[in-house]
Protein backbone atom coordinates (compact mmCIF):
# COMPACT_ATOMS: atom_id res chain seq x y z
CA UNK A 1 0.00 0.00 0.00
CA UNK A 2 2.87 2.37 0.80
CA UNK A 3 4.24 1.87 -2.71
CA UNK A 4 0.86 2.80 -4.21
CA UNK A 5 0.59 5.92 -2.05
CA UNK A 6 4.04 7.16 -3.04
CA UNK A 7 3.47 6.29 -6.69
CA UNK A 8 0.26 8.32 -6.73
CA UNK A 9 1.97 11.20 -4.92
CA UNK A 10 4.86 11.33 -7.38
CA UNK A 11 2.70 10.88 -10.47
CA UNK A 12 -0.14 13.22 -9.52
CA UNK A 13 0.91 15.64 -6.78
CA UNK A 14 4.58 16.36 -7.47
CA UNK A 15 3.96 17.56 -11.08
CA UNK A 16 1.26 19.88 -9.73
CA UNK A 17 3.70 21.25 -7.11
CA UNK A 18 6.36 21.94 -9.73
CA UNK A 19 3.89 23.41 -12.21
CA UNK A 20 2.33 25.57 -9.52
CA UNK A 21 5.67 27.02 -8.48
CA UNK A 22 6.85 27.72 -12.01
CA UNK A 23 3.55 29.32 -13.00
CA UNK A 24 3.44 31.22 -9.72
CA UNK A 25 6.95 32.56 -10.31
CA UNK A 26 5.61 34.51 -13.27
CA UNK A 27 3.46 36.59 -10.92
CA UNK A 28 5.11 36.37 -7.49
CA UNK A 29 8.60 37.74 -6.85
CA UNK A 30 9.15 35.61 -3.73
CA UNK A 31 8.41 32.38 -5.59
CA UNK A 32 10.64 33.55 -8.43
CA UNK A 33 13.43 34.36 -5.99
CA UNK A 34 13.18 30.95 -4.34
CA UNK A 35 13.31 29.08 -7.63
CA UNK A 36 16.28 31.10 -8.84
CA UNK A 37 18.22 30.39 -5.66
CA UNK A 38 17.57 26.66 -6.00
CA UNK A 39 18.70 26.51 -9.62
CA UNK A 40 22.41 25.78 -9.13
CA UNK A 41 22.30 25.12 -5.42
CA UNK A 42 23.62 21.56 -5.46
CA UNK A 43 26.95 22.65 -6.97
CA UNK A 44 27.40 25.22 -4.21
CA UNK A 45 26.28 22.80 -1.49
CA UNK A 46 28.79 20.23 -2.69
CA UNK A 47 31.66 22.62 -2.11
CA UNK A 48 30.33 23.92 1.22
CA UNK A 49 29.63 20.56 2.86
CA UNK A 50 33.34 19.67 2.59
CA UNK A 51 33.90 22.10 5.46
CA UNK A 52 32.03 19.74 7.79
CA UNK A 53 34.90 17.22 7.59
CA UNK A 54 34.19 14.49 10.13
CA UNK A 55 32.11 16.65 12.48
CA UNK A 56 28.71 15.42 13.62
CA UNK A 57 25.99 17.02 11.49
CA UNK A 58 22.50 18.15 12.46
CA UNK A 59 20.09 19.36 9.81
CA UNK A 60 17.21 21.69 10.70
CA UNK A 61 14.32 22.53 8.41
CA UNK A 62 12.17 25.64 8.78
CA UNK A 63 9.40 26.76 6.47
CA UNK A 64 9.83 30.46 7.13
CA UNK A 65 10.65 33.04 9.81
CA UNK A 66 8.27 31.75 12.48
CA UNK A 67 9.66 28.23 12.34
CA UNK A 68 13.19 29.63 12.37
CA UNK A 69 12.44 31.43 15.63
CA UNK A 70 11.29 28.10 17.07
CA UNK A 71 14.44 26.32 15.90
CA UNK A 72 16.85 29.03 17.03
CA UNK A 73 16.79 28.31 20.80
CA UNK A 74 17.53 24.64 20.08
CA UNK A 75 20.39 25.52 17.74
CA UNK A 76 21.90 27.94 20.26
CA UNK A 77 21.60 25.38 23.06
CA UNK A 78 23.13 22.60 20.95
CA UNK A 79 26.08 24.80 20.02
CA UNK A 80 26.62 25.73 23.66
CA UNK A 81 26.61 22.05 24.66
CA UNK A 82 28.74 20.89 21.72
CA UNK A 83 30.44 23.73 19.77
CA UNK A 84 31.88 21.21 17.32
CA UNK A 85 28.51 20.31 15.82
CA UNK A 86 28.02 21.22 12.16
CA UNK A 87 24.60 22.89 12.02
CA UNK A 88 22.77 23.04 8.69
CA UNK A 89 19.45 24.85 8.20
CA UNK A 90 17.16 24.58 5.19
CA UNK A 91 14.30 26.95 4.42
CA UNK A 92 11.38 26.72 2.06
CA UNK A 93 10.47 30.40 1.94
CA UNK A 94 12.74 33.29 0.91
CA UNK A 95 11.20 35.24 3.78
CA UNK A 96 12.63 32.79 6.30
CA UNK A 97 15.94 32.44 4.48
CA UNK A 98 16.51 36.20 4.55
CA UNK A 99 15.15 36.63 8.06
CA UNK A 100 17.82 34.25 9.42
CA UNK A 101 20.65 36.67 8.80
CA UNK A 102 23.69 34.38 8.99
CA UNK A 103 23.85 33.71 12.74
CA UNK A 104 27.19 32.46 14.03
CA UNK A 105 25.53 29.28 15.29
CA UNK A 106 24.69 28.10 11.74
CA UNK A 107 27.37 26.61 9.51
CA UNK A 108 25.31 26.14 6.35
CA UNK A 109 22.06 27.76 5.21
CA UNK A 110 20.19 26.84 2.02
CA UNK A 111 16.82 26.27 0.36
CA UNK A 112 15.13 22.88 0.61
CA UNK A 113 14.72 21.56 -2.95
CA UNK A 114 11.21 21.09 -4.26
CA UNK A 115 9.88 17.70 -3.24
CA UNK A 116 11.02 15.17 -5.82
CA UNK A 117 12.46 11.75 -5.00
CA UNK A 118 15.63 12.42 -7.01
CA UNK A 119 16.29 15.80 -5.37
CA UNK A 120 15.59 14.44 -1.88
CA UNK A 121 18.03 11.53 -2.19
CA UNK A 122 20.66 13.76 -3.81
CA UNK A 123 20.44 16.32 -1.01
CA UNK A 124 20.53 13.90 1.91
CA UNK A 125 23.29 11.74 0.43
CA UNK A 126 25.35 14.88 -0.02
CA UNK A 127 24.72 16.36 3.45
CA UNK A 128 24.76 13.08 5.41
CA UNK A 129 23.05 14.47 8.53
CA UNK A 130 23.22 12.42 11.72
CA UNK A 131 19.88 13.89 12.78
CA UNK A 132 17.17 15.89 11.04
CA UNK A 133 15.09 18.28 13.17
CA UNK A 134 11.97 19.66 11.49
CA UNK A 135 10.48 22.76 13.08
CA UNK A 136 6.71 22.76 13.60
CA UNK A 137 5.08 21.05 10.61
CA UNK A 138 6.72 21.37 7.18
CA UNK A 139 6.73 17.73 6.10
CA UNK A 140 7.66 16.88 2.50
CA UNK A 141 6.93 13.21 1.74
CA UNK A 142 9.77 12.43 -0.67
CA UNK A 143 12.34 13.99 1.66
CA UNK A 144 10.94 12.08 4.63
CA UNK A 145 10.93 8.78 2.74
CA UNK A 146 14.48 9.39 1.50
CA UNK A 147 15.70 10.12 5.02
CA UNK A 148 14.05 6.97 6.27
CA UNK A 149 15.64 4.87 3.51
CA UNK A 150 19.05 6.38 4.39
CA UNK A 151 18.53 5.70 8.12
CA UNK A 152 18.57 9.37 9.07
CA UNK A 153 16.50 9.82 12.25
CA UNK A 154 13.92 12.62 12.09
CA UNK A 155 12.18 14.53 14.87
CA UNK A 156 9.59 17.30 14.82
CA UNK A 157 9.93 20.04 17.44
CA UNK A 158 7.17 22.48 18.46
CA UNK A 159 4.95 20.07 16.55
CA UNK A 160 1.60 21.58 15.73
CA UNK A 161 -1.48 20.24 13.96
CA UNK A 162 -4.30 22.77 14.01
CA UNK A 163 -7.90 21.73 14.49
CA UNK A 164 -8.78 22.76 10.93
CA UNK A 165 -5.88 20.85 9.34
CA UNK A 166 -6.81 18.24 6.76
CA UNK A 167 -3.74 16.08 7.35
CA UNK A 168 -5.42 13.86 9.94
CA UNK A 169 -8.75 13.63 8.13
CA UNK A 170 -10.31 12.07 5.05
CA UNK A 171 -8.33 10.47 2.26
CA UNK A 172 -5.12 12.32 3.15
CA UNK A 173 -5.07 10.66 6.58
CA UNK A 174 -3.93 7.32 5.14
CA UNK A 175 -1.14 8.92 3.13
CA UNK A 176 0.03 11.08 6.02
CA UNK A 177 -0.03 8.08 8.34
CA UNK A 178 2.54 6.46 6.05
CA UNK A 179 4.75 9.56 6.02
CA UNK A 180 4.50 10.60 9.67
CA UNK A 181 5.21 7.11 10.94
CA UNK A 182 8.71 7.50 9.52
CA UNK A 183 9.33 10.23 12.13
CA UNK A 184 11.35 8.93 15.08
CA UNK A 185 10.03 11.37 17.69
CA UNK A 186 7.48 14.17 17.93
CA UNK A 187 7.52 17.04 20.45
CA UNK A 188 3.95 18.44 20.37
CA UNK A 189 3.35 21.81 21.97
CA UNK A 190 0.19 20.62 23.73
CA UNK A 191 -1.91 17.62 24.65
CA UNK A 192 -4.44 18.65 21.98
CA UNK A 193 -1.79 18.58 19.27
CA UNK A 194 -0.57 15.19 20.47
CA UNK A 195 -4.11 13.84 20.27
CA UNK A 196 -4.46 15.00 16.67
CA UNK A 197 -1.06 13.59 15.68
CA UNK A 198 -1.96 10.24 17.23
CA UNK A 199 -4.62 9.77 14.56
CA UNK A 200 -1.62 9.27 12.24
CA UNK A 201 1.11 8.09 14.63
CA UNK A 202 -0.46 5.99 17.41
CA UNK A 203 2.84 4.88 19.00
CA UNK A 204 2.85 6.54 22.45
CA UNK A 205 6.61 6.08 22.85
CA UNK A 206 7.24 8.55 20.02
CA UNK A 207 5.84 11.53 21.95
CA UNK A 208 7.19 14.03 24.44
CA UNK A 209 5.03 17.08 25.08
CA UNK A 210 7.58 19.87 25.39
CA UNK A 211 5.68 23.07 24.68
CA UNK A 212 6.65 25.71 22.17
CA UNK A 213 10.34 26.66 21.92
CA UNK A 214 9.30 30.10 20.74
CA UNK A 215 8.48 30.92 24.36
CA UNK A 216 12.20 30.42 25.03
CA UNK A 217 13.13 32.58 22.06
CA UNK A 218 10.73 35.34 23.13
CA UNK A 219 12.03 35.19 26.70
CA UNK A 220 15.66 35.36 25.57
CA UNK A 221 14.91 38.18 23.16
CA UNK A 222 12.93 40.00 25.81
CA UNK A 223 15.85 39.87 28.22
CA UNK A 224 18.12 41.32 25.53
CA UNK A 225 15.57 44.02 24.71
CA UNK A 226 15.29 44.88 28.40
CA UNK A 227 19.05 45.28 28.59
CA UNK A 228 19.09 47.50 25.50
CA UNK A 229 18.29 51.18 25.67
CA UNK A 230 14.94 52.63 24.68
CA UNK A 231 14.28 53.58 21.07
CA UNK A 232 13.74 57.37 20.94
CA UNK A 233 10.29 57.96 19.47
CA UNK A 234 8.15 60.64 21.12
CA UNK A 235 9.34 63.97 22.48
CA UNK A 236 6.91 64.02 25.35
CA UNK A 237 4.87 61.02 26.42
CA UNK A 238 2.27 61.86 29.05
CA UNK A 239 -0.36 59.28 28.16
CA UNK A 240 -0.39 55.69 26.96
CA UNK A 241 1.09 54.30 23.75
CA UNK A 242 -0.67 51.76 21.55
CA UNK A 243 1.47 49.74 19.18
CA UNK A 244 0.05 47.89 16.17
CA UNK A 245 2.56 45.24 15.11
CA UNK A 246 2.86 43.48 11.74
CA UNK A 247 -0.33 44.89 10.26
CA UNK A 248 -1.75 44.14 6.83
CA UNK A 249 -4.37 46.07 4.81
CA UNK A 250 -7.05 43.63 5.99
CA UNK A 251 -6.24 44.61 9.59
CA UNK A 252 -5.85 48.28 8.82
CA UNK A 253 -9.34 48.52 7.34
CA UNK A 254 -10.71 48.07 10.87
CA UNK A 255 -7.75 49.19 12.93
CA UNK A 256 -6.64 52.55 11.54
CA UNK A 257 -9.99 54.41 11.72
CA UNK A 258 -10.39 53.16 15.28
CA UNK A 259 -6.91 54.38 16.22
CA UNK A 260 -7.55 57.76 14.61
CA UNK A 261 -10.80 58.13 16.57
CA UNK A 262 -9.02 57.17 19.79
CA UNK A 263 -6.37 59.81 19.11
CA UNK A 264 -9.13 62.40 18.71
CA UNK A 265 -10.82 61.31 21.94
CA UNK A 266 -7.62 61.04 24.01
CA UNK A 267 -5.27 64.00 23.44
CA UNK A 268 -2.38 62.32 25.33
CA UNK A 269 -2.56 59.02 23.42
CA UNK A 270 0.37 58.01 21.22
CA UNK A 271 0.34 55.38 18.45
CA UNK A 272 3.02 53.38 16.64
CA UNK A 273 1.91 51.52 13.50
CA UNK A 274 4.27 48.78 12.31
CA UNK A 275 3.14 47.56 8.86
CA UNK A 276 4.30 44.12 7.77
CA UNK A 277 5.01 45.36 4.24
CA UNK A 278 6.94 48.61 3.80
CA UNK A 279 6.02 49.40 0.20
CA UNK A 280 5.64 53.13 -0.47
CA UNK A 281 2.04 52.71 -1.62
CA UNK A 282 1.17 50.87 1.59
CA UNK A 283 2.80 53.52 3.80
CA UNK A 284 0.95 56.22 1.92
CA UNK A 285 -2.39 54.42 2.37
CA UNK A 286 -1.83 54.37 6.14
CA UNK A 287 -1.02 58.07 6.19
CA UNK A 288 -4.13 58.86 4.17
CA UNK A 289 -6.46 57.25 6.72
CA UNK A 290 -5.08 59.35 9.58
CA UNK A 291 -5.11 62.49 7.41
CA UNK A 292 -8.83 61.99 6.81
CA UNK A 293 -9.30 62.37 10.60
CA UNK A 294 -6.94 65.39 10.76
CA UNK A 295 -4.35 63.35 12.65
CA UNK A 296 -0.76 64.06 11.68
CA UNK A 297 1.66 61.18 11.19
CA UNK A 298 5.41 60.88 10.72
CA UNK A 299 7.57 58.06 9.42
CA UNK A 300 10.22 56.80 11.81
CA UNK A 301 13.08 57.32 9.37
CA UNK A 302 12.16 61.00 9.03
CA UNK A 303 13.38 61.76 12.55
CA UNK A 304 15.27 58.71 13.87
CA UNK A 305 18.67 60.07 12.96
CA UNK A 306 18.08 63.27 14.92
CA UNK A 307 16.16 62.05 17.97
CA UNK A 308 12.41 61.94 18.59
CA UNK A 309 9.24 63.54 17.23
CA UNK A 310 6.51 65.85 18.60
CA UNK A 311 3.87 64.04 16.51
CA UNK A 312 1.61 61.51 18.22
CA UNK A 313 1.39 58.87 15.44
CA UNK A 314 4.53 57.21 14.11
CA UNK A 315 4.68 54.78 11.21
CA UNK A 316 7.64 52.46 11.73
CA UNK A 317 9.22 52.08 8.30
CA UNK A 318 12.31 50.29 9.62
CA UNK A 319 13.00 46.71 10.72
CA UNK A 320 14.56 45.13 13.78
CA UNK A 321 13.04 47.42 16.44
CA UNK A 322 9.70 45.81 17.24
CA UNK A 323 10.80 43.85 20.35
CA UNK A 324 12.39 46.94 21.90
CA UNK A 325 9.30 49.01 21.14
CA UNK A 326 7.02 46.50 22.88
CA UNK A 327 9.05 47.24 26.02
CA UNK A 328 8.11 50.93 25.71
CA UNK A 329 4.39 50.63 24.90
CA UNK A 330 1.22 49.82 26.83
CA UNK A 331 -1.35 48.10 24.60
CA UNK A 332 -0.62 45.92 21.57
CA UNK A 333 -2.62 44.96 18.51
CA UNK A 334 -1.11 42.08 16.52
CA UNK A 335 -1.75 41.94 12.79
CA UNK A 336 -2.46 39.20 10.29
CA UNK A 337 -5.56 38.22 12.20
CA UNK A 338 -8.05 39.68 9.72
CA UNK A 339 -6.23 37.77 6.97
CA UNK A 340 -4.68 34.32 6.70
CA UNK A 341 -3.40 34.13 10.27
CA UNK A 342 -2.04 36.06 13.19
CA UNK A 343 1.60 37.04 13.73
CA UNK A 344 3.59 36.65 16.96
CA UNK A 345 1.49 37.53 20.03
CA UNK A 346 4.15 36.52 22.53
CA UNK A 347 6.56 39.44 22.32
CA UNK A 348 4.12 42.06 23.68
CA UNK A 349 2.92 39.50 26.23
CA UNK A 350 6.51 39.13 27.47
CA UNK A 351 6.45 42.81 28.44
CA UNK A 352 3.12 42.61 30.22
CA UNK A 353 0.87 44.15 27.59
CA UNK A 354 -2.78 43.27 27.02
CA UNK A 355 -3.07 42.01 23.45
CA UNK A 356 -5.77 42.52 20.82
CA UNK A 357 -6.17 40.68 17.54
CA UNK A 358 -8.73 39.87 14.89
CA UNK A 359 -10.82 36.75 14.26
CA UNK A 360 -8.27 34.57 12.43
CA UNK A 361 -5.90 33.22 15.07
CA UNK A 362 -6.31 29.44 14.81
CA UNK A 363 -2.72 29.25 13.53
CA UNK A 364 -1.48 30.50 16.91
CA UNK A 365 -1.83 28.25 19.95
CA UNK A 366 -0.52 31.08 22.12
CA UNK A 367 -3.25 33.49 20.96
CA UNK A 368 -5.85 30.97 22.06
CA UNK A 369 -4.12 30.62 25.43
CA UNK A 370 -4.08 34.41 25.92
CA UNK A 371 -7.82 34.49 25.27
CA UNK A 372 -8.42 31.57 27.60
CA UNK A 373 -6.69 33.23 30.55
CA UNK A 374 -8.22 36.66 29.95
CA UNK A 375 -5.05 38.36 28.73
CA UNK A 376 -6.31 39.26 25.25
CA UNK A 377 -9.31 40.56 23.36
CA UNK A 378 -10.51 39.24 20.01
CA UNK A 379 -12.04 41.96 17.85
CA UNK A 380 -14.15 41.53 14.73
CA UNK A 381 -14.79 45.06 13.53
CA UNK A 382 -13.68 48.68 13.66
CA UNK A 383 -16.20 49.36 16.44
CA UNK A 384 -14.88 46.48 18.54
CA UNK A 385 -11.30 47.67 18.09
CA UNK A 386 -12.35 51.11 19.32
CA UNK A 387 -14.44 49.79 22.22
CA UNK A 388 -11.84 47.36 23.58
CA UNK A 389 -8.93 49.78 23.26
CA UNK A 390 -10.98 52.57 24.81
CA UNK A 391 -11.82 50.25 27.71
CA UNK A 392 -8.14 49.48 28.28
CA UNK A 393 -7.17 53.15 28.07
CA UNK A 394 -9.75 54.12 30.70
CA UNK A 395 -9.41 51.12 33.03
CA UNK A 396 -5.90 51.01 34.49
CA UNK A 397 -6.64 48.02 36.74
CA UNK A 398 -7.96 45.93 33.84
CA UNK A 399 -4.98 46.89 31.71
CA UNK A 400 -2.55 45.92 34.46
CA UNK A 401 -4.35 42.66 35.28
CA UNK A 402 -4.48 41.51 31.66
CA UNK A 403 -0.83 42.46 31.16
CA UNK A 404 0.28 40.47 34.19
CA UNK A 405 -1.63 37.43 32.98
CA UNK A 406 0.02 37.74 29.56
CA UNK A 407 3.49 37.99 31.07
CA UNK A 408 2.87 35.02 33.37
CA UNK A 409 1.89 32.91 30.36
CA UNK A 410 5.36 33.44 28.90
CA UNK A 411 7.23 32.82 32.14
CA UNK A 412 5.18 29.73 32.94
CA UNK A 413 5.97 28.12 29.56
CA UNK A 414 9.70 28.63 29.11
CA UNK A 415 11.80 25.47 29.17
CA UNK A 416 10.72 23.59 26.03
CA UNK A 417 14.26 23.76 24.66
CA UNK A 418 15.72 21.97 27.68
CA UNK A 419 13.08 19.22 27.49
CA UNK A 420 13.90 18.64 23.81
CA UNK A 421 17.67 18.71 24.33
CA UNK A 422 17.48 16.28 27.25
CA UNK A 423 15.34 13.87 25.21
CA UNK A 424 17.70 14.09 22.24
CA UNK A 425 20.67 13.43 24.53
CA UNK A 426 18.95 10.29 25.73
CA UNK A 427 18.38 8.93 22.22
CA UNK A 428 21.20 10.44 20.17
CA UNK A 429 24.74 10.43 21.53
CA UNK A 430 25.81 13.04 18.98
CA UNK A 431 24.27 15.82 21.09
CA UNK A 432 26.69 15.57 24.02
Amino acid sequence: MSLIWMLLYNLLVVPVIYSGFYIGSLFNSKIREGLKARKNQFVWLGSEIIKANDRKRILFHCTSAGEWLQALPIIEKLKSVNPGLFIMVSFFSPSGYKFARNPSTVDLKFYLPLDSRIAAFRLLRMLKPDLWIISKFDIWPNHVMAASALNIPMVITSATLSADSGRDKGISKGFNRLVYNKIAHLFPISEEDKRRFKAMVPDESKYTIAGDTRYDHVYNRGIMASDAGDVPVFDEKKGLTIIAGSTWPADEKHLLPALAMLCSDHPDLHVIVVPHELHESHLRDIETVFESYDIKTVRFTAFSGAGSTPERVVILNAIGLLARLYKQTDIAYIGGSFGKGIHNVMEPAMFGQPVLFGPNHVNSYEAGELLKIGAAFRVNSQQEVYDKMNLLINDQLLRKTMGEKAKNLIYDNIGATDIIINTLKKHYGIIS
